[in-house]
């Protein structure tokens, strides 16, 4: 699920083409977007937008630039636009030191005041910030906003002062910025948590590269996507799981998931072993601030078994995206569950050089682990699914002594394709031998 966190399509940059742009995203993989509030007509607008379109909510807010034209009247509309289900957070607020729009000291009261009705609202505040970072900071901390957090948009400062937002209770909005060649925006991605970020694209403004200099739109917040994975040095889908979790978390309240045992990360799966380690390794969970790791909880709340390893092994091995091809139309299997597989998934297949995605099943076998893989779901009582009596499954058994058998295949499928159950059985005979 791909989440951008700002956006403003209630501008007359999208006035000629909205559903041509929505459509673009949606075929991104763009699932939700925030319309961003900016000055009191944008108020009525960005309501509007969110009550005739499913994936976009909204804010409510005044931008520093327009703060010279606060009034009783526009503090009434903020308030009872926080009342709508479909408005989740206050802004964008802030100081803006750089262009000045506003007096500044007009600027910091109705910072301060637009600060008290998230306060109020129980709001998450959008936070827009330029040549003031000290003095938001300073407003921030005297406000007591800890409770309600919220997202620094834009944010163009070093990595600490990006861990300062982050000791208050707010994330990083990470934008088309940090795709541009000289962007001093990267070195602070690259060292965030995983758990203290989030994407946007701000369009019509700050587009990508290779979009500089013309319009930017929803569908671009995949590339700052792409651009993050690469810095970083994950896959593009363990920025996607991590950035939407961030944003529900704030924007939603979603509590955390249950504690992971095994994971699926970077096209690998791992095994979390203990909560009790004697190494300090600083990236350890038992350090963080957060349990979160792209998306995954890592606080185990007690040592597991072997027995539950495995089973945890086998299990997100299950889940994860298994890529061969076997001649017929497949489902796909992901975090939602299983679905079938759609045209858009083949076209995003075909454009990634990537193999169609078919389901994954695993079961115990005596003391090992059965997977199983086939163009459809596959019961338990059922040994192969079938097509035209061919088998169209693929079974790999293995034990704790790491003995591998193909016991069925499509023999159509390339004996390449087995390759995707390797970091399964180097976890196996990882904890055959007792490295792990």
């Amino acid at each position: 699920m791909l989440v951008d966190s700002h956006v403003h399509l209630g501008m007359k940059e999208f006035r000629g083409d909205l559903e041509a742009v929505l459509e673009r995203a949606k075929r991104a993989g763009v699932e939700e977007m925030l319309e961003i509030c900016y000055d009191a007509k944008s108020i009525e607008r960005t309501l509007d937008l969110a009550e005739r379109h499913e994936s976009i909510f909204g804010t409510a807010g005044i931008h520093p630039h327009e703060a010279r034209y606060w009034n009783s009247q526009v503090e009434r509309a903020i308030k009872e636009a926080l009342k709508h289900p479909r408005i989740l957070a206050v802004g964008e607020i802030g100081l803006d030191f750089y262009r000045d729009l506003s007096p500044r000291d007009v600027q910091r009261e109705v910072f301060r005041r637009q600060i008290a009705i998230a306060l109020q609202a129980k709001k998450p505040i959008i936070i827009h910030s330029r040549e003031a970072f000290e003095e938001v900071l300073s407003i921030l901390r005297e406000k007591g906003v800890d409770d309600v957090g919220g997202i620094f948009h834009a944010f163009p400062g070093t990595p600490e002062q990006a861990s300062q937002a982050l000791s208050l209770g707010f994330i990083i909005g990470v934008g088309g910025p940090v795709t541009y060649r000289k962007s001093r925006t990267a070195d602070t991605a690259m060292r965030l948590p995983s758990y203290g970020f989030v994407l946007e694209t701000d369009c019509p403004y700050l587009p990508p590269e290779p979009y500089r200099g013309k319009r930017n739109e929803p569908a671009y917040v995949a590339i700052v996507r792409d651009k993050l994975a690469e810095l970083r040095g994950v896959d593009s889908e363990d920025i996607e799981r991590a950035t939407s979790f961030n944003y529900r978390r704030l924007l939603r309240g979603e509590a955390l998931p249950e504690p992971s045992i095994a994971y699926f990360m970077k096209g690998n799966v791992y095994i979390n072993t203990t909560s009790h380690c004697t190494n300090s390794c600083r990236y350890c969970m038992r350090f963080a601030r957060e349990p979160m790791l792209y998306g995954y909880n890592l606080r185990l709340a007690s040592e597991p078994s072997v027995r539950e390893m495995v089973d945890a092994a086998a299990k997100i091995a299950a889940l994860a995206n298994v890529l061969m091809d076997a001649g017929v139309t497949p489902r796909v299997v992901d975090r939602r569950g299983i679905r079938e597989i759609t045209a858009e998934d083949l076209a995003s297949a075909k454009r990634g050089g990537r193999k169609v995605k078919l389901v994954a099943t695993a079961r115990q076998v005596g003391g090992g682990v059965a997977l199983r893989v086939a163009p459809e779901e596959v019961g338990p009582e059922s040994p192969f699914w079938s097509v035209d009596g061919t088998s169209s499954a693929l079974t790999i058994r293995t034990d704790l002594m790491g003995d591998l058998t193909i016991v069925e295949g499509n023999p159509t499928v390339d004996q390449t394709d087995y390759a995707i159950f390797s970091d399964m059985l180097l976890i196996l005979e990882s904890i055959r031998s007792g490295s792990l």
